[in-house]
Formats: structure tokens, C-alpha cells, sequence
């Protein structure tokens, strides 16, 4: 999920170093497409593969009303990791509806790659002898001969994991920010917008000081995300009863909740981080 490259981070004049080799327009060169998906990509990472990685671990560690929160904690993160400095940014800046047009397109995609993710799970990797079934097997083999070396006390524990879970869900978050960083890309383009580097200041902010510059952010996570923490709730529940399955369209309903919190979240823009250059 990748925001903030849709909006400067900063004004040019609040760069410390000129741009070494600027164009002939007096504009820095253009960055190329990959940098806009690799940044969407490590936001995606920290917000909400890392939580799905360890979520597994905690899980028996904490109460289930405890544990939804998952989906609030993720939700903190991505704010969080969104605001400035980035890496690179879409200039001129859209309008508020562009704005909302390059979101929309950048984050569709995640509900699709869920809905697909539950479904082959549910389905192409369930049938015995299936292609899937046979990946996933072989992914529980390699995984529990992994365990095998681990110490005697981890060794159970680890065998337990839920890998072939964790590594469809990872996988379909990274297809997901891949496909949308390409739309939204797509989409800066044709307004015609040019993706470039962003201005960086001298030190990175501090969590503190980037709460001061976008506090209506932080405070907005609560009441954007808490209809995506009660509705994980409910969705852990129901898996509980069926064996730790849902049926496709619930885990796209719940995609579709944190989609909307993170562009209602994502529309607050911060005040400029002048202190830091």
C-alpha cells in the first residue's frame, strides 16, 4: 500500500542538496516505476506481512478479543509508515479526487488477491492430488524438516506454524502492491504527473515528532480501523467453528474494510517537517 508517493513529502525549497544531475527543465530525473512499487512494497511489509508472520506466534499467548487487534495494530503501522519523508513522490501533486482515484486503484487490487488467496486454499489446494495439494505438502515437509533442527523445545511449537498459510497470505499481499503501484502509476501518467525523487532532510524523524506533524492521522486509526478489528473478531470465531477456514467472500469483506480505513487514513496529510532540515 503505497500512499504517500501520491503526494509531496515536503517542498522542493526544504531539500538539503541540490540534485546532482537535473535535467535541462531545471526538474531532478524522473525515478524509475519500480522504486513507486518497492516503496508500496515496504510499507505493505511492515504493516501487514510482519504482522501476519508473527500473528501465528502470539495467538495462543493472548485472549481472542486480545488477538483481533491484529487489524488495529496493522493499521497504526501503515499510518505510521506512510507519513514523510519518503522515498520518491507523483508531481504535480494530485487533487484531493485524483487523490482518491490513485488510492482507490492502487488498493482495489488487495481485495481480489485475498478473495483469490481463500479461495485456491479453500479449493485447488484442498483437493487431494491436486497440484496445489502436492505444493502444499511438500511446503509442510521442507517446513518440518526446518523444525527438526531446531531445539527440543521449539521444535513442536514450530512444527505447529501455520507456513503454508502465512506464505499464501505474504504472497498475495506482494502481488496485491505490485498490481496496484502499476495502476496508480498508470493512472499518475495519463494526468500527467512524473514520478521523482523526494526531497530528504538531514535526519529522520523521530515517532513523536512525526505524530506532532499528523496527529489527526494517529488519532483517526482508532474509529477508521475498529469496524476491521470487531469484524476479525467475528471472522476468527467463525474460522474456529470451521476448522480454521472462511469462506472467500468473508475474508474479501474484511479486505475491503481495512482497504477503506487505509484510504480514509491515507487523505490526512501532514504538516510540513520543517525542523528537520
Amino acid at each position: 500500500m503505497n500512499p504517500l508517493s501520491l503526494r509531496p513529502a515536503m517542498s522542493p525549497a526544504q531539500a538539503t542538496t541540490p540534485d546532482p544531475s537535473p535535467q535541462p527543465s531545471g526538474l531532478p530525473p524522473a525515478a524509475p516505476v519500480w522504486r513507486h512499487a518497492a516503496q508500496g512494497a515496504w510499507i505493505t511489509l511492515g504493516a501487514f506481512s510482519l504482522p501476519t508472520v508473527l500473528s501465528p506466534c502470539v495467538k495462543v499467548l493472548v485472549p481472542p478479543r486480545v488477538f483481533a487487534l491484529r487489524t488495529l495494530l496493522g493499521g497504526f503501522l501503515y499510518i505510521d509508515m506512510i507519513q514523510p519523508p519518503q522515498q520518491v513522490r507523483f508531481a504535480p501533486a494530485p487533487a484531493l479526487g485524483q487523490e482518491v482515484t490513485a488510492l482507490t486503484l492502487g488498493m482495489t487490487p488487495y481485495i481480489a488477491a485475498f478473495y483469490a488467496q481463500a479461495r485456491l486454499t479453500n479449493e485447488w489446494c484442498s483437493r487431494a492430488g491436486s497440484a496445489g495439494a502436492c505444493m502444499a505438502t511438500a511446503n509442510r515437509r521442507l517446513w518440518q524438516s526446518l523444525c527438526s533442527l531446531m531445539p527440543r523445545r521449539l521444535a513442536p511449537a514450530a512444527c505447529a506454524y501455520p507456513i503454508n498459510f502465512v506464505l499464501a497470505r505474504v504472497t498475495a499481499q506482494m502481488l496485491a502492491v505490485g498490481t496496484g503501484s502499476l495502476m496508480s502509476a498508470c493512472f499518475h501518467h495519463k494526468r500527467g504527473a512524473r514520478l521523482e525523487p523526494a526531497p530528504q532532510p538531514d535526519s529522520m524523524p523521530s515517532l513523536r515528532q512525526r505524530i506532532q506533524a499528523n496527529p489527526a492521522a494517529y488519532l483517526a486509526c482508532g474509529p477508521a480501523f475498529a469496524s476491521s478489528a470487531w469484524l476479525t473478531l467475528r471472522l476468527d470465531r467463525a474460522a474456529a467453528r470451521a476448522g480454521g477456514t472462511l469462506p472467500p467472500a468473508m475474508v474479501a469483506l474484511l479486505a475491503s474494510h481495512v482497504v477503506a480505513a487505509c484510504i480514509a487514513t491515507a487523505l490526512l496529510h501532514p504538516r510540513p517537517l520543517a525542523a528537520h532540515h
